[in-house]
């Protein structure tokens, strides 16, 4: 399992995009949680792909004129051999304000 999180601005649609570009590919989408930080949007995916499909999906999501960043995380089974835990969604904040960041470390 390969988690993905997408930050975009929350346009008409959008959302909509980012999810059929994972269902077009016939993927099963176990886990979606979107979510409003400050001014944009923030969701994660819990996607099984291989690395072709990782490329394609990053490729697709980064050409939706809305989709601010995409980043993968990594996988869950590699996380798990290496004995650490990955954060849950709620534990991640994502910060446009370079101060919050800067406060945070």
């Amino acid at each position: 399992m390969q988690a993905f999180h997408i930050r975009y601005r929350n346009t008409q649609g959008t959302l909509m995009r980012i999810l059929n570009a994972a269902s077009r590919r016939g993927l099963d989408l176990p886990y979606v949680q979107a979510e409003p930080i400050e001014h944009t949007h923030h969701v994660t995916l819990l996607l099984e792909v291989n690395p072709k499909q990782v490329g394609q999906l990053h490729r697709d999501w980064n050409a939706i004129v809305d989709v601010i960043y995409v980043r993968a995380a990594v996988p869950l089974g590699e996380a798990a051999a290496a004995g650490t835990t990955p954060l849950s969604p709620a534990m991640v904040r994502i910060s446009d304000d370079g101060q919050a960041g800067a406060a945070l470390a």
